[in-house]
């Protein structure tokens, strides 16, 4: 298997986002990223333009995110613009499965700031839906953006923004292992919603940037196990990242203080082996493996419930049942407990 790292949920200036994508691959080249994913709303322009490619190391792909009230879904490795219906989501994803595209639900349980716009948010709340692969778990400017509940709050986050993100959305991973344990293959994604926006003050305080893709593309990254190794071929490249993306063997990561480069989840039977989005037979002899590139404490959940905790590095665990497994691992910065890694599942049957 051969690792990338990348970037999903992007804004350029073709939506409401600053940069253009040249500026974005540049920034992602800064970040030692492999590939991102741009996915202005409601729009393809830059698919159209041909602006998808490779930008010195990086690949570029386009996507978008659709719908503006409500109900925000990412539409990957899409054609055609897909017609927004912010009241009846499930046609937007029904359209972006005929287009045989990815599609995922971006921040479902955003709330929004008191300070911005009398907290506007878009949050999901159609759960009838039906047929659609991922859910953010993870989205930075969302999470930052809930954190802030006054103005002294406000101020903190812009010098600390990373005390906003000690964990993935609580309720996000709540309704994943929903899913999960009805046996439907949803799988976990993290997503920068990164704007690079800049805020002139008219007081004295000095200028910002919000979500600055610099420091999002090196927050919450998104590591995929191609089943070949990239080439510098932009069609044979991007059928290799919507593969793995399909697949489901991934991982979503906050790598600002540690790199999650190296990172193993595998199920192991003497007759067979699965990684991350697969499935494996029950055998008395299962195994679940982990190797963590640091010590680290490490998680495993089966069937929505924690199972078990292991520190170190190498991470062995025995008298596996059938169900689903995934992994959570957490590490120490600065003193401070913040997760670090969440795995999609391994289902167990």
């Amino acid at each position: 298997m051969h690792e990338v790292v990348g970037n999903l949920h992007i804004h350029s200036h073709y939506s409401d986002g600053r940069g253009s994508i040249a500026d974005i691959a540049v920034q992602a080249e800064k970040a030692a990223l492999d590939f991102v994913i741009i996915t202005d709303h409601n729009t393809l322009q830059g698919k159209h333009k041909g602006e998808e490619a490779y930008y010195g190391n990086v690949l570029v792909l386009i996507g978008m995110e659709v719908n503006t009230e409500a109900h925000h879904y990412l539409a990957l490795g899409v054609e055609h613009e897909v017609p927004e219906n912010d009241d009846d989501p499930q046609q937007v994803i029904n359209e972006v499965n005929r287009q045989q595209g990815w599609g995922g639900i971006a921040h479902p349980f955003e709330k929004g700031s008191p300070l911005y716009r009398n907290s506007l948010c878009f949050p999901w709340t159609d759960w009838g839906v039906s047929g659609f692969q991922g859910i953010e778990i993870w989205n930075y400017l969302s999470q930052w953006k809930d954190s802030i509940h006054t103005i002294p709050q406000g101020i903190y986050r812009l010098f600390f923004p990373h005390s906003a993100f000690r964990a993935a959305c609580q309720p996000a991973l709540e309704q994943w292992d929903i899913y999960l344990q009805k046996g439907e293959k949803v799988l976990a994604f993290g997503g920068s919603d990164a704007h690079d926006v800049k805020v002139k003050c008219k007081t004295w305080l000095p200028s910002f940037t919000i979500s600055s893709y610099q420091k999002c593309f090196r927050s919450i990254t998104t590591h995929l196990l191609l089943s070949n190794a990239l080439t510098g071929r932009f069609e044979h490249d991007a059928s290799l990242i919507y593969e793995s993306l399909h697949r489901g063997c991934s991982w979503t990561a906050y790598d600002y203080f540690q790199s999650s480069r190296g990172f193993q989840f595998y199920m192991q039977s003497p007759a067979a082996i699965a990684q991350m989005g697969e499935r494996i037979a029950l055998h008395k002899n299962l195994e679940a493996h982990i190797y963590t590139p640091a010590r680290a404490e490490v998680h495993l959940y089966h069937d929505g419930k924690l199972w078990d905790k292991s520190h170190g590095k190498q991470h062995v665990f025995t008298n596996i049942q059938s169900g689903v497994y995934r992994v959570e691992v957490w590490h120490r910065v600065r003193g401070i407990k913040r997760a670090w890694i969440y795995s999609n599942p391994i289902w167990v049957s």
